[in-house]
C-alpha cells in the first residue's frame, strides 16, 4: 500500500524547511560570523596597546560579542548524522514546535517495537506542524501532548491540544480550520466544542505491511 500523497507533500513541506535552515546557516557563517571575528581580532590587537583599566573594559566587549555570536549559532538540524530516531523526532519538535506553536509540548515516545523511519518522522512533524497553525493561525496553544508509537507495521500518532488562554471557550470556527486538514492528512480529529480541546489520531503505515487497510485510529 503506497503512502497517501498528503504525506509526500509533507515530507517535501520538512525538506524545504531544511534547505531553508542550510542556507540560513551558510549566509550567517560566510557573512556576519566573518565581521564578528574580524571586529574580535581588531579589539584585540587594541586592547593589548591599552592600560589595564581599559583593557578591562575591552575585554568585557570582547566578551559580549563573542556571547552573542554563540547564542546566533542556529541549532543543528534534526536530521544530522549521528541523530537515532527519538533524537531526530525530539529535537524537531522542540525547535519547531514547542514554545513556537504551543506554549508547552508534552511526549510521550514508545520505540521499543521498532525506530520510525526519517520520511515518518518528517511527516510527523509536519503534520504536527501543520494542525497546531490552523488550530490558531496567530496564537498559540496552551499545552499539547504527542503520543508517538512505531511498530512493524508504521507509526501512530495522536496530539492532543489545549487551548491559549486568550481564546475563546467556544471556538466552531476551530473545526472548521481542523478538519479539512485532518481529512487530508487521513487522521482522525474530535473536537470539543466547549472547552476548545481537540485531539488528532494519525496512522503512518508501511507499504506492505500485514493486514487490512488502515483506518483511522480510535482516540484514547
Amino acid at each position: 500500500m503506497t503512502a497517501p500523497p498528503a504525506h509526500a507533500l509533507l515530507r517535501l513541506l520538512v525538506a524545504l524547511q531544511e534547505r531553508g535552515h542550510r542556507v540560513s546557516a551558510e549566509r550567517l557563517h560566510d557573512g556576519p560570523m566573518q565581521d564578528f571575528t574580524a571586529i574580535l581580532l581588531d579589539l584585540a590587537s587594541v586592547r593589548r596597546r591599552l592600560p589595564d583599566e581599559l583593557a578591562d573594559r575591552v575585554s568585557s566587549i570582547e566578551n559580549r560579542l563573542r556571547a552573542t555570536t554563540v547564542s546566533l549559532h542556529q541549532p543543528p538540524s534534526p536530521f544530522r548524522l549521528g541523530h537515532d530516531a527519538r533524537s531526530a523526532l525530539t529535537t524537531g519538535l522542540s525547535q519547531r514546535v514547542d514554545g513556537l506553536l504551543v506554549d508547552h509540548l508534552d511526549t510521550d515516545l514508545c520505540f521499543e517495537r521498532g525506530e520510525p523511519t526519517g520520511g515518518e518522522i518528517a511527516v510527523a512533524l509536519a503534520a504536527v506542524q501543520l494542525l497546531l497553525m490552523a488550530s490558531d493561525p496567530v496564537g498559540t496553544g496552551k499545552r499539547a501532548r504527542l503520543f508517538a508509537r512505531c511498530d512493524s507495521v508504521g507509526l501512530d500518532l495522536e496530539l492532543s491540544v489545549q487551548p491559549g488562554r486568550h481564546e475563546s471557550a467556544v471556538d466552531a470556527a476551530r473545526a472548521d480550520r481542523l478538519r479539512p486538514l485532518a481529512d487530508l492528512l487521513g487522521a482522525h480529529l474530535h473536537h470539543d466544542p466547549d472547552s476548545g480541546a481537540w485531539t488528532a489520531a494519525l496512522t503512518l503505515n508501511r507499504p506492505g505491511a500485514a493486514g487490512s487497510p488502515p483506518s483511522p485510529p480510535p482516540v484514547r
